[in-house]
């Protein structure tokens, strides 16, 4: 009797799946076939992102709506006689939509709760004729930047369109009803169930309706015979391939069957642009905009329907803070002015609204956007990056780029082409919440922060959106996309650090201006934030070219989340404002260095400024700036009389340590106990035992103080105690003197013990090492409700679910878990307690638990790598 919403359809059809064991992927492609000595399909390789991973089978249904498999297989199609011409584009709106076409209504209206009342609106069906495109990825853009509309509040993601292309060599039928079981198999091992079938055009069209696809798919379903694949499996290459040194990623998994050698295959060349953007996100649809303005010839590449990212497709249509200048000024005036129907709340927008400006601002600037199309791969040419393996809808290819934009936000690009990137998850789990929010489309904003996900892993995100439609059963739908605030980040030439942002650095090859505060979303691991706490005020901060560009790597500029940056530093320049504006300058760069034939090093970064500057995306003074560190000594040494008081004195002690460090010695005898045991914090946090007896006397005296548990939305202030960040010092400087006296501590850990104390005396202790610490790390281990909060299994966190958009508890319990038995197992395992709950965290389905018990796992157990930990 409920309204058949998106979101119910899906969560039906995800718990058939679950009750019947059959494993199921999100965001992942086929880009490759297997095939046995004999010819027969037997397996894929899958992109997920630019990791490839393979799959080996029996039987491979193609049931993708363009038949991307038996493209991939090199099936022999033709061209259909009588194509369809017309599709009909399903939107919602408050009214009838602004179309060139002809708009009818359909169905009833629909009623959503708003708050404490209701809205309603109608289904429209916008008719769409033929478009003439470079690229049928193109259809969707060219779409969206036709209709810009404020009643228009949610549009299908995609428009039917109906596969070009039958099987050849086969009589076409009037229905499915008369199409051969023979005909379904153009190839051993192959099944097809899509448009591609020998049926006339009327046929396919029915293929839309979706009794007409679950009939189709019932009677491919008998087809299937039971066949054990080959051994001896090889990539089918496709047609027209033009061979390249092309690279991909290894896929992170959990249960892996073994490893296989496969060649990965060579690809035809699908097109060639001046600057190829990975990823039409926050970051990526002002970077194509961004070049296309500069007169190069731009294609964007998005695995969603839309562009915009989290604050279109994500939900999060509100800025926090920002520097709203520049492109993101324009981009705000544009949107304030063409939402004639918002009268109140104009610090938020209408996602539609924001996303189709998007898509016609790039298509106004000449620039061209691939919906539903990612880069699994790159072709490089000695050390740069000369085009992006692509898969879309249609197919898998080459696209040659003269410069390569890396919004993807997870630094895809630079791990394709094997240069070191930093995994949030691997050195810690300190991870900014994430969110998967419920989508209304009466509602413009539903920010979350319930779950841990790490982008880059399938298994990852599919229990994720599993779960999160377990979360929000009564909703229209989910949102589609992650919503991530920290993921992989490249190894840039600069790693812009905390210290950087709270001391004033300013740089000479400054590209974006950021500000906001630390909105950290959880707990911080730099040792500044030990001394004091992450607070509300805003902070400026420089983003210099040489933080976007990787390591030994040219052709690409990286955006957003994944550039250089120290993860405690990504809340200060990750801002939604700041991103957009970090993308166009970053379009402009590579816009530049492709007109050019330059190197991205080589581009003149005053000549960007200036424009910049022109376009009032960066101050007048950003021209004159130099790099203001390191700091001259009487700056330091006038910090270290004032001591680590404020946040810029901190920041400069820890920022020229070995020129403090004299300072901080002497401090130790000042008659001021306070300021004596800051100096001895400072220094035990840098490792230095100087003041090893002052931290060793507070811990004596000091019973534990007020701890923090795990929050992840409005986390500001400390996430650790005084007492806390003293142990951690301790551990830091690795002295066996203080095994006894952080054994006292340990013991006093109880089943109701914070997490930061769990986390801090698990760190310290793991550092000392010695059987008596993990003695006592493992009867805090043995207390009940200590363990057992790992998530292993989606139909079981599915059926717990519940709808709390800022879920912190289970985050909490397993934190507290995973760090006392990574305390155990590096600090001397007993009874292999330690490892066992690591093994177990290594399968869990939150991917930064699951890399970081794999990781620690994998470091060799001794004092010296377990000191690293700390």
């Amino acid at each position: 009797g409920d309204t058949p919403f998106p979101g119910a359809m899906k969560r039906a059809a995800e718990q058939m799946l679950l009750a019947a064991g059959v494993p199921y992927l999100y965001s992942v492609r086929p880009v490759g076939v297997l095939a046995d000595e004999s010819g027969a399909v037997s397996g894929l390789l899958v992109a997920a992102r630019t990791a490839v991973f393979a799959i080996r089978c029996g039987t491979v249904i193609d049931a993708s709506r363009f038949g991307v498999v038996a493209s991939l297989a090199n099936v022999a199609t033709s061209l259909r006689s009588t194509p369809k011409s017309r599709s009909g584009w399903t939107v919602l709106a408050t009214r009838a939509p602004e179309w060139a076409g002809e708009v009818r209504e359909i169905g009833t209206s629909i009623v959503l709760p708003n708050k404490d009342k209701t809205e309603e609106m109608s289904a429209w069906q916008l008719s769409v004729d033929a478009i003439s495109t470079s690229s049928p990825a193109s259809f969707t853009h060219l779409l969206r930047a036709s209709l810009v509309d404020p009643a228009v509040r949610l549009c299908a993601p995609t428009v039917p369109q109906s596969a070009s292309i039958v099987l050849s060599g086969q009589t076409t039928q009037a229905n499915l009803d008369s199409v051969s079981d023979a005909a379904f198999s153009p190839m051993p091992g192959l099944l097809i169930a899509n448009g591609l079938l020998p049926i006339e055009t009327d046929a396919v069209q029915t293929l839309d309706r979706t009794d007409v696809q679950a009939r189709l798919g019932r009677r491919v379903g008998r087809l299937v015979q039971r066949r054990t694949p080959g051994s001896d499996l090889h990539c089918i290459q496709p047609k027209s391939a033009v061979a390249g040194d092309d690279r991909v990623d290894r896929v992170f998994t959990r249960d892996a069957q073994g490893q296989m050698r496969i060649d990965i295959p060579s690809f035809a060349v699908m097109d060639r642009a001046d600057v190829v953007v990975a990823g039409g996100g926050t970051g990526g649809a002002p970077a194509g905009i961004g070049a296309a303005r500069s007169g190069a010839k731009t294609i964007v590449l998005e695995s969603q329907t839309g562009m915009g990212g989290v604050g279109t497709l994500g939900l999060i249509a509100s800025y926090w803070f920002g520097n709203r200048v520049g492109f993101t000024e324009e981009l705000d005036k544009l949107v304030e002015q063409t939402d004639t129907i918002r009268t109140t709340n104009k610090s938020r927008w209408n996602p539609e609204l924001k996303m189709a400006i998007y898509h016609r601002l790039l298509r106004d600037a000449g620039g061209d956007a691939w919906m539903r199309s990612f880069a699994f791969g790159v072709r490089m040419k000695g050390d740069r990056v000369a085009g992006l393996l692509v898969s879309t809808p249609w197919g898998a290819g080459v696209v040659e780029a003269g410069a390569v934009v890396d919004s993807t936000g997870n630094a895809d690009i630079p791990a394709a082409a094997g240069r070191k990137t930093r995994w949030i998850g691997a050195d810690h789990v300190a991870c900014q919440g994430t969110g998967l929010s419920p989508l209304n489309p009466v509602l413009d904003y539903r920010n979350s922060d319930h779950n841990f996900i790490d982008d880059a892993d399938p298994e990852g995100v599919t229990h994720a959106l599993t779960n999160a439609r377990a979360k929000f059963p009564q909703e229209f739908d989910t949102s589609p996309l992650v919503d991530s605030r920290e993921r992989r980040q490249i190894v840039g030439d600069v790693e812009l650090s905390p210290l950087d942002i709270l001391a004033e650095r300013t740089f000479p090859d400054t590209l974006v201006t950021a500000s906001s505060n630390f909105d950290t979303h959880g707990f911080t691991v730099h040792p500044v934030f030990f001394v004091l706490a992450p607070d509300k005020k805003p902070l400026t901060a420089h983003v210099p070219i040489r933080a976007m560009l990787p390591h030994d790597l040219d052709g690409v500029i990286v955006t957003g989340l994944g550039a250089s940056a120290h993860r405690d530093a990504l809340p200060v320049i990750r801002m939604q404002a700041d991103v957009q504006n970090q993308g166009f300058a970053a379009g402009m760069v590579a816009a530049d260095s492709a007109k050019r034939g330059c190197a991205m090093r080589e581009v003149d970064v005053r000549s960007i400024q200036k424009r910049l500057i022109d376009l009032k995306l960066l101050a007048p003074e950003i021209a004159t700036h130099t790099d203001s560190f390191p700091l001259p000594a009487d700056v330091v040494g006038a910090a270290v009389e004032v001591g680590a008081t404020d946040f810029k004195n901190a920041a400069i002690l820890f920022a020229n340590f070995d020129v403090a460090r004299p300072g901080l010695i002497k401090k130790l005898s000042d008659p001021d106990r306070a300021k004596a045991e800051d100096a001895a914090l400072v220094l035990g946090l840098m490792g230095d035992s100087a003041g090893l007896d002052l931290l060793l006397a507070q811990l004596d005296r000091q019973g534990w103080d007020t701890g923090w548990n795990y929050r992840g939305m409005g986390q500001f202030g400390m996430s650790s105690s005084r007492l806390d960040a003293v142990i951690l010092s301790v551990g830091r400087i690795g002295d066996a003197r203080a095994i006894s006296t952080v054994k006292k501590k340990v013991d006093q850990l109880a089943d109701d013990s914070a997490f930061s104390h769990c986390r801090c005396a698990a760190i310290a202790a793991a550092a000392l090492g010695g059987a008596s610490l993990a003695t006592s790390l493992l009867s805090i281990l043995r207390l009940a409700g200590m363990t057992g909060h790992a998530h292993l299994d989606t139909s079981v966190v599915a059926t717990g679910a519940n709808p709390n958009l800022e879920e912190t508890e289970a985050r909490n319990n397993a934190l507290r878990e995973i760090y006392l038995a990574r305390g155990l197992y590096l600090c001397g395992d007993i009874e292999g307690v330690g490892e066992s709950i690591l093994c177990t965290y290594a399968r869990d389905l939150r991917g930064q638990f699951a890399r970081h018990a794999q990781a620690v796992l994998a470091t060799p157990v001794d004092k010296a790598n377990a000191q690293s930990w700390a």
